[in-house]
């Protein structure tokens, strides 16, 4: 079951931050400068920016609406719906919240060509009752709390070579996780597909996984480490995967 798409200025999710869990076993969300968690936004906008790869792998729109500017990203099986859109289309779009390397991005599950322009009004309006109902009920917008990415320190005791040399302390930094590779949405599709298969009721297992699709089992782990970030799977116990709901 799909989660609500909330209607949104853009700049309410340039503005918001990323939340991740820290081992990767709740959805992700963005929380608004409005302490709204969104992990599906709509927003509507022009297109003032185009960008298809040759090989047609990867494709982007930037979408602005006066407020911000957000962009669509698309791989593999994605990338002919985006573009077949041109500079200047005002687009009504639906997608998942996601961030990479601190950029907010949507990757769409819907997008609408709207003709009539003034369906922008229509929804600046929406969102500013919206905004009128917030207040009215004390929610004030917050700024954006920027991450202090700061290494921190352990402090390991490691045992005496010898009874004349007493305990060294040794201290190891903590330096900050990888980004979420990038795995192509047709990848995650076949993953859940198979998972879906093999999940007798305690998960599937990646080798199983891999076995299955004919895959790299390093690209099965990839894609897994991402559906557990975009909440589509979890994890009931070490090394067994579940699709979520």
């Amino acid at each position: 079951m799909l989660s609500t798409a909330y209607k949104l200025k853009i700049e309410d999710l340039v503005r918001g931050q990323y939340v991740r869990s820290p081992e990767g076993t709740e959805p992700s969300y963005l929380l608004t400068p409005w302490g709204q968690h969104i992990p599906r936004a709509r927003v509507l906008g022009t297109v003032v920016d185009k960008f298809v790869r040759d090989d047609q792998g990867y494709a982007t729109l930037r979408l602005d609406d006066g407020s911000e500017t957000i962009s669509l990203r698309a791989w593999r099986e994605g990338v002919p719906e985006l573009a077949a859109f041109k500079m200047g289309d005002l687009l009504d779009v639906i997608g998942r919240v996601r961030e990479f390397e601190g950029e907010v991005y949507l990757v769409p599950d819907l997008i609408f060509r709207v003709e009539d322009p003034n369906w922008e009004l229509v929804r600046e309006l929406e969102i500013l009752r919206a905004r009128r109902l917030a207040l009215a009920q004390g929610v004030r917008p917050q700024p954006k709390q920027e991450a202090k990415l700061e290494p921190r320190q352990l402090q390991i005791e490691v045992s005496p070579t010898s009874p004349e040399v007493g305990p060294t302390i040794e201290t190891i930094d903590e330096v900050e996780a990888p980004p979420l590779p990038e795995v192509p949405d047709e990848t995650k599709k076949r993953v859940i597909l198979a998972i879906e298969k093999l999940d007798k009721g305690e998960g599937a297992a990646p080798t199983d996984i891999a076995a299955e699709l004919d895959l790299h089992q390093a690209d099965v782990e990839d894609a897994l480490r991402v559906l557990i970030v975009d909440g589509e799977i979890f994890e009931p116990r070490a090394g067994r995967f579940r699709r979520l709901g």
